[in-house]
């Protein structure tokens, strides 16, 4: 079945016959790709996910709940089919929490995760830093070791995060709920099918940070009690790697000739 309209793939007959020159500004599938593969020869990232944090920036900190309500389910899966298949999308005139899940289901599809699989644990060593300085220099450390791609995404990311978590009056998303939201996206340990429940739970640890070193945490822990646990280590992240003001708003990528589709029906 073809893609619904309004999300129908809209390519000139030039652009059709040459590769990278789809709507989506990417030469093959958006989600489930590397992301270096994704990013253009300068470097950026895929234009729909630079229109998408942009659109978040703008309307994120005044949407009640984003990055943790539900979207609706047919709008979720006709705008990432559509996405996945280069079509045009006026992404800034959709839903600002639609963009939230769409976002987070793009961060979860990167192989090896956006801070990398193989540093899981580099990530274990360097939260288990016992004073807070020190935990961030070396958390610091490890960013150095991403891609050029995932580090410029995470601190996109976390700028995103940053802005809306100052805006809790209205987003109602403090720090804490954003890293209970996010943070098992960004994180797998190497052998995930393999480990048990416990240890894929620390994950979260890894990536929100919490005062308490991650080996501390008893191994019976429930998900609410680790949770509970990892909650405040996200503003912790935000205060120690980025200014204490929210970052200016970043401009999105120059409309695309044709692009005009509207909101999801």
């Amino acid at each position: 079945m073809g893609l619904p309209w309004p999300f129908a793939l809209r390519r000139t007959p030039a652009a059709a016959q040459a590769p990278g020159q789809a709507g989506s500004g990417c030469g093959r599938a958006l989600f489930g790709q590397p992301l270096a593969a994704l990013c253009g020869e300068d470097g950026s990232l895929p234009q729909p996910i630079q229109e998408m944090l942009a659109a978040l920036h703008k309307e994120g900190p005044s949407t009640e709940g984003v990055f943790r309500r539900a979207a609706s389910g047919t709008e979720f899966c006709e705008l990432r089919e559509a996405l996945d298949h280069g079509a045009h999308v006026d992404l800034g005139s959709q839903p600002a929490l639609l963009l939230a899940v769409i976002l987070k289901d793009f961060l979860r599809s990167i192989p090896a995760k956006l801070l990398v699989t193989d540093l899981y644990e580099d990530w274990m060593a360097a939260m288990q830093k016992s004073g807070k300085e020190e935990k961030v220099e070396e958390l610091k450390a490890v960013a150095k070791k991403l891609p050029g791609a995932n580090l410029l995404l995470l601190k996109r990311l976390l700028a995103l995060l940053q802005h809306i978590g100052h805006n809790a009056s209205s987003s109602r998303m403090t720090a804490s709920n954003l890293a209970i939201c996010l943070g098992p996206n960004l994180l797998s340990p190497p052998n995930e099918d393999l480990l048990p429940l416990e240890a894929m739970l620390a994950v979260t640890e890894k990536v929100r940070w919490t005062e308490r070193p991650a080996a501390a945490l008893p191994a019976h822990a429930s998900l609410a009690a680790q949770r509970s646990l990892a909650a405040s280590s996200l503003e912790q992240m935000l205060v120690g790697w980025l200014p204490a003001r929210a970052a200016p708003q970043p401009q999105p990528p120059a409309q695309r000739q044709g692009s005009g589709v509207g909101k999801a029906a």
